[in-house]
């Protein structure tokens, strides 16, 4: 059945979206509602608890009639919040920052890494973005009209993904707008490495490249200390940093990320967002900045089980015939290749659906993703033990 004929009204309209475009996620969580039974390893989904001394602050401001949090903050953050965030930030990623002039939090990652895409890119700018990788990063570069060339991910000699330098400085010239680096990645978990990241900013201050740097996974760096751009470059020449609170504290739907930048380059996305948004949703920020001084042991908590997590399913998809699994570098997210079963990855997903699982399609992510799908390993083992088995089953 074809699209409905349009009214002469919206035939005037350049559409946005293709017909053909759309994330496939939106159809997975369609066949996931009409069949509750299927077990969802696909959603990126910190499918865990929050910690519940958030939860409790959160409720104890809803509460509140007198001190009312509910009101709108300012479009660049709460004072309070954005202080918290500078203070985790140089806990977590090794630097100091301003929390007047570098920080503003972000309806998610998402809107932060919009704003930065509509305040930077024009359209014929080249830019560079990971393949595979975040599939959305695409679409918005896109939409801005970019001329985008991929680089690849690479692979250790063990089998792990991993963000290869070499890759990036090869394809990274004067005539690069901008570099989009996604370390821990989505979708799979490849990293770049401290040395690395020292390759890669002096070439991007060489040409005057502005790099965005996605560190939203940074919590779960399973090669040691996280090697976070930031101590690169402190001041924010060539630095734009995405960083995000849902995967960290598993509170996807509470809509808190944040993008450290230049003071310049804060304001123009400040601008924009108070057309867009207006402002983050406000209880969570007063909630984190009252929590996020007290999270180092519930961080330490929520690592441990994604860790622990990933070294058992690896070890389960690893052991399926025509299945090839190493374990990823950071996040937590497993991407498999399977094309020793089944080459092309729509295929697969949809027969590892008849088996009572969604996972994400390779395909999806780029052509280096093609034969592979992205598991989580985020949530409690029994749910994904009872998914493995359904995999292994479908499969063998």
């Amino acid at each position: 059945m074809g699209s409905p004929e349009l009214p002469p009204a919206l035939k005037k309209v350049t559409p946005l979206a293709r017909d053909d475009e759309g994330s496939p996620m939106l159809a997975m969580k369609k066949i996931m509602q009409d069949n509750p039974d299927i077990m969802n390893m696909a959603i990126g989904e910190a499918n865990f608890d929050p910690p519940a001394a958030l939860i409790e602050t959160a409720n104890r401001m809803l509460a509140d009639r007198v001190n009312r949090k509910s009101l709108y903050t300012t479009t660049r953050g709460l004072t309070e919040a954005r202080h918290a965030i500078g203070r985790f930030v140089e806990r977590t990623l090794g630097a100091t920052v301003d929390p007047e002039q570098n920080i503003i939090i972000t309806v998610g990652g998402t809107e932060a890494l919009h704003l930065a895409v509509k305040a930077l890119v024009s359209p014929g700018d080249k830019v560079l973005l990971p393949d595979p990788g975040w599939g959305p990063c695409a679409v918005l570069m896109n939409r801005q009209k970019a001329d985008i060339v991929f680089y690849e991910l690479g692979k250790t000699p063990e089998g792990s993904w991993t963000v290869d330098a070499d890759s990036i400085l090869e394809k990274l010239d004067s005539a690069t707008k901008l570099l989009v680096v996604n370390s821990p990645s989505n979708p799979c978990g490849a990293m770049l490495s401290a040395e690395g990241w020292i390759k890669v900013m002096e070439k991007a201050k060489a040409h005057d490249v502005l790099v965005i740097s996605d560190e939203v996974y940074h919590t779960y760096s399973y090669i040691g200390a996280y090697p976070s751009a930031l101590p690169l470059d402190p001041e924010f020449d060539n630095l734009l940093i995405i960083n995000s609170f849902s995967k960290t504290l598993a509170i996807m739907g509470w809509r808190v990320g944040f993008a450290l930048a230049h003071p310049w380059l804060i304001r123009q996305m400040d601008v924009y967002k108070e057309t867009l948004s207006a402002c983050t949703p406000s209880i969570p920020q007063w909630a984190l900045a009252e929590y996020l001084d007290d999270s180092e042991e519930y961080l330490a908590w929520a690592y441990d089980l994604c860790y622990g997590n990933m070294e058992k399913a690896v070890a389960r998809l690893d052991a399926i015939p025509g299945v090839s699994c190493s374990p990823p570098q950071g996040g937590f997210y497993l991407f498999p290749d399977f094309s020793g079963v089944e080459a092309d990855s729509a295929v697969l997903a949809e027969r590892i659906l008849r088996g009572g699982v969604a996972v994400a399609m390779g395909g999806a992510f780029g052509r280096g993703g093609q034969g592979c799908a992205r598991l989580l390993v985020s949530a409690y083992w029994d749910d994904i033990d009872k998914a493995l088995t359904r995999i292994e089953k479908a499969l063998t």
